[in-house]
């Protein structure tokens, strides 16, 4: 521990020195600390820097803020605004040029694309889902990735790799940092902010601290502004760096902390490429092309299938030396270097940092249904695209898994399949059947569990994957679902005898996902319990896998 206080202090030392904060910034945050702040003098201040004054002005009459009139000038601002924004929106734009200048210019812009739709995302999150004001996760989103600068400066190529490897291969950027340098960029972060005699909440709050990582779920320990944070950083991931796979963890995260929506979500996404878009002119940048924000939630599925096709081959072919916990082996062995760069700071001459650091029931199945599954999903996998249901089901399984993990929470998957009933009017491909089908599925959807899937099977049959759902739970929620559907037929209208109805229910459920846990072993377990309970006549079967 003390050798990795030393390393951030020495290395935010060098950001305090050599990257100080302007001194209209600076002013302002001695205004602002005054209980009884004096509203000429700020204004006087932040004047002193015309470019800055635009910058504000601008963004004050953009979407972003949608204020009901036009701002002319800085008194407006600070009356419509209020300090604590406008002190915000000093901070987040009066970032020193010289921690830009020596960064490739398409890092440059990747970066700032992440950091611009990290803060917007911020203050939208802030003020829809938890009814506060953004401006503190405006500024937080905007300032959380400092550190990364910081460390392409001073450590070069071996962490410029990383910054690669972890891109290409969909990596937890925080988790391999702790792995290879003992800290991760946002605890840097929170040392230049507190450096620069920030607000110690702004500083606390970027950092993740150890187990308070993205990879780390919903942590019992975050704070609100952490939280919101959180989503800020996966919606960031998910539409600014292309990366499908974080949409399902933020959906499974948003509904634990704040029944966070699909519907919420596509509101969301339909504005914030504005908002970002306008928020760069107005930061005179440029962003990377190529990437539509509405096109990628509308494509995700279809992404999240290519980009997890590999992987799950893996799992479905049993190749365990392809899967995650092997790339990401192959990962902290590639980067050596990087360890050894940060090393170097251990053993280097300390240098005070200008304030104090932040702390920041097995079942025996006949193999038939498995079989039939488990080869489906395979052909899933290892099809062109990937995209049938099987292919599908494992790639949202593999995802709520890692959500799982993460969070600590159990995961199940519940598999329902209706049989055909004894009857010509409901055999399959009939009108009657369809119906039946339809209420199944009406049903499921319908199931009061705060983050459920679900999504189609075979012929027949529907999936729910249930994070935060235990066994004995799984299999209450099977025996309503199909309690509900018999007590729907016995009371429709369409028909003039209700026909017996069955369905088949097989739940597997695991305590706590590995980091090698494989969505199609717990599908075809899943799918035993299905031929197990068909041979029951529609007793729910269920099996707890390790």
């Amino acid at each position: 521990m003390s050798n990795t206080v030393s390393v951030l202090d020495r290395l935010a030392s060098r950001a305090t020195q050599l990257y100080s904060l302007p001194a209209v910034a600076m002013k302002v945050l001695e205004l602002t600390g005054n209980p009884h702040v004096d509203t000429h003098a700020l204004k006087k201040c932040i004047e002193n820097d015309p470019a800055l004054t635009g910058r504000i002005l601008r963004v004050v009459n953009s979407s972003l803020f949608g204020l009901s009139r036009e701002v002319s000038d800085l008194n407006q601002a600070l009356t419509l605004l209020g300090i604590k924004p406008l002190k915000m929106l000093v901070l987040g734009f009066s970032l020193p040029p010289a921690l830009f200048a020596r960064v490739e210019g398409n890092v440059l812009e990747q970066y700032w694309r992440h950091a611009l739709t990290k803060a917007v995302a911020g203050r939208e999150i802030s003020e829809a889902l938890w009814q506060i004001p953004g401006d503190d996760a405006f500024v937080a989103g905007l300032l959380q990735d400092l550190g990364e600068l910081l460390l392409i400066q001073e450590i070069g190529e071996p962490y410029c790799r990383l910054l690669r490897k972890v891109d290409e291969g969909h990596f937890d950027l925080a988790a391999i940092e702790a792995e290879t340098m003992g800290f991760d960029h946002t605890a840097l972060s929170a040392r230049i902010l507190t450096g620069w005699h920030l607000p110690a909440m702004l500083a606390e709050a970027v950092s993740w601290g150890e187990g308070l990582r993205p990879s780390d779920g919903a942590a019992a320990g975050r704070s609100p502004l952490q939280q919101i944070l959180h989503l800020a950083e996966l919606l960031a991931r998910f539409l600014a760096g292309g990366r499908p796979e974080a949409l399902a963890e933020l959906l499974i995260i948003g509904r634990h902390y704040r029944e966070f929506s699909d519907a919420q979500l596509e509101q969301l996404v339909e504005t914030l490429e504005d908002k970002v878009l306008h928020l760069a002119d107005v930061l005179s940048l440029d962003l990377p092309e190529g990437l539509n924000y509405s096109d990628v939630l509308l494509h995700a599925h279809r992404q999240l299938a290519a980009v997890t096709e590999s992987v799950a081959e893996g799992m479905v072919g049993g190749r365990d030396e392809q899967g995650p916990v092997a790339e990401e082996q192959r990962l902290l062995d590639e980067l050596e270097d990087l360890t050894e760069a940060v090393a170097c700071y251990r053993t280097a001459p300390a240098v005070a940092v200008a304030a104090p650091a932040v702390a920041s029931d097995a079942v025996d199945a006949g193999p038939a249904t498995a079989e039939a599954h488990s080869s489906a999903a395979g052909r899933g996998a290892h099809a062109g695209h990937g995209t049938g249901p099987e292919s599908e089901l494992i790639e949202h399984l593999a995802a709520a898994g890692r959500a799982c993990r993460n969070s600590r929470y159990p995961l199940s998957l519940l598999l329902l399949q209706l049989d055909p009933p004894d009857d010509e009017h409901f055999v399959p491909g009939s009108a009657g059947y369809e119906v039946l089908l339809r209420e199944l599925e009406r049903a499921c959807r319908e199931l009061d569990h705060y983050c459920a899937l679900c999504r189609p099977t075979a012929p027949g049959g529907f999936a729910l994957i249930l994070p935060d759902c235990e066994r004995r739970q799984a299999v209450e929620y099977g025996n309503d679902l199909t309690g509900q559907l018999r007590r729907r037929v016995r009371e429709a209208q369409w028909v003039d005898e209700a026909p017996e109805v069955v369905v088949s229910v097989g739940a597997a459920t695991i305590a706590l996902p590995p980091r090698n846990f494989s969505p199609a072993d717990m599908l075809e377990a899943a799918s035993r319990c299905v031929y197990a309970s068909r041979s029951s006549a529609g007793v729910v079967k269920s099996i707890e896998i390790y």
